[in-house]
C-alpha cells in the first residue's frame, strides 16, 4: 500500500508539535497527523508506548493507526544507535563508525554529495513494548543523509528466547520530497517469519527525496507456560551498496547475530552492528 499527500508545511508542523510533547504525555486533547487522522491524547500515548516515534505517528497511515490505537501497551526497553557509514563508490566497499547522538544531530540532512567517497549518517532504534499478553519487538531506521545507491535493502529483528512470532511482520517506509509531498509505503519484495526472527526485503525509492525512514515490528508470545525473566531482541539493517535483485536479497537469515547474508550476496551490503534491547522481569 502506498499513500501520498501534499502538505508543504508538514515538516514545520512536526517541529512545532514536538515542543508540546513529552515522552508519554501529550498536552493537547487531540492531534491531527499528516494524513488528517485525528488522534486523541490517550491514543497518541499508546502509540508512543508501542515504540512509535513522533515522526512515525505524524506519517502513520489509517490502517496502522486503527490496528494499534486501542492496544494496552507499555514501553519497557529502548536502545538508540547512531552510525556514520563511508562508501567507496569505485569498488562498493563500506566501513562504519558508531558515533554519538550529538554528532548525528549536528549533521545537515538531505542528499549526500555524489563523489567517489560517500558519507552518510543513520539512526537505528530498537524497542520492546508490553502489548497486552504479548511483547512487541520494533526496529526503526532513519537516514540523516539520503543514500545515492537505491536498491533492495533488508530490515530485521532477531531473537533466541523461548518465544515465537504471534502476529504478522509489519513493514512501513515513509519519505518526503522537497515540495512537501510525503509518501507512506508498506510494499515489500519478501518477508521472513522464522523461529529466530523476522525480516523484510524492500526497494528504496529512486526519486529525489529529502527524508527516508523504515520501520519493522512484530509481536511475540511464549512457547510454553514456563516463566520468562528476560527478553533479548537484536535489530539490524543491511543497506545495498550496489544493485541487487530482490530475489538475491531474500537469501539471508535473521537471528541474534542480526541479518546474516549468504556468500551470494554478502558483498552487496554494508555491515553495521545490531541495536540490542533487553527486558527483565517476570512473564
Amino acid at each position: 500500500m502506498l499513500i501520498k499527500k501534499s502538505n508543504v508545511f508538514g515538516v514545520l508542523l512536526v517541529s512545532l508539535f514536538v515542543f508540546t510533547l513529552s515522552l508519554g504525555n501529550v498536552k493537547a486533547d487531540e492531534y491531527e497527523n499528516y494524513f488528517g487522522i485525528k488522534i486523541t491524547s490517550n491514543e497518541y500515548n499508546t502509540l508512543l508506548n508501542l515504540g512509535f516515534s513522533e515522526d512515525e505517528i505524524y506519517y502513520m497511515d489509517e490502517t496502522t493507526y486503527n490496528e494499534n490505537k486501542n492496544l494496552d501497551a507499555s514501553l519497557v526497553s529502548q536502545n538508540e544507535k547512531y552510525y556514520k557509514s563511508i562508501y567507496t563508490n569505485l569498488n562498493g566497499e563500506s566501513t562504519f563508525i558508531e558515533v554519538t547522538k550529538e554528532e548525528y544531530e549536528n549533521q545537515s540532512s538531505g542528499n549526500a554529495p555524489r563523489t567517489t567517497i560517500e558519507t552518510t549518517y543513520k539512526k537505528m532504534v530498537s524497542t520492546i513494548s508490553q502489548n497486552g499478553t504479548k511483547y512487541r519487538y520494533k526496529n526503526s531506521l532513519t537516514w540523516k543523509n539520503m543514500p545515492s545507491k537505491r536498491s533492495y535493502d533488508i530490515i530485521g529483528i532477531g531473537f533466541d528466547d523461548d518465544v515465537y512470532i504471534n502476529s504478522s511482520v509489519y513493514l512501513t517506509t515513509y519519505y518526503c520530497y522537497s515540495s512537501g509531498d510525503c509518501v507512506t509505503d508498506s510494499s515489500y519484495y519478501n518477508k521472513q517469519k522464522t523461529s529466530t526472527g523476522g525480516s523484510a526485503v524492500f526497494k528504496l525509492p529512486s526519486d529525489s527525496i529529502i527524508s527516508l525512514a523504515s520501520t519493522l515490528y512484530y509481536d511475540v508470545s511464549k512457547n510454553n507456560s514456563n516463566t520468562i525473566t528476560r527478553l533479548d531482541m537484536y535489530a539490524d539493517y543491511a543497506h545495498a551498496t550496489s544493485t541487487i535483485t530482490g530475489s538475491n536479497a531474500s537469501n539471508h537469515y535473521i537471528s541474534t547475530s542480526g541479518i546474516e547474508l549468504t556468500s551470494s550476496n554478502v558483498s552487496y551490503y554494508d555491515d553495521i552492528p545490531t541495536a540490542h534491547s533487553v527486558w527483565s522481569g517476570s512473564w
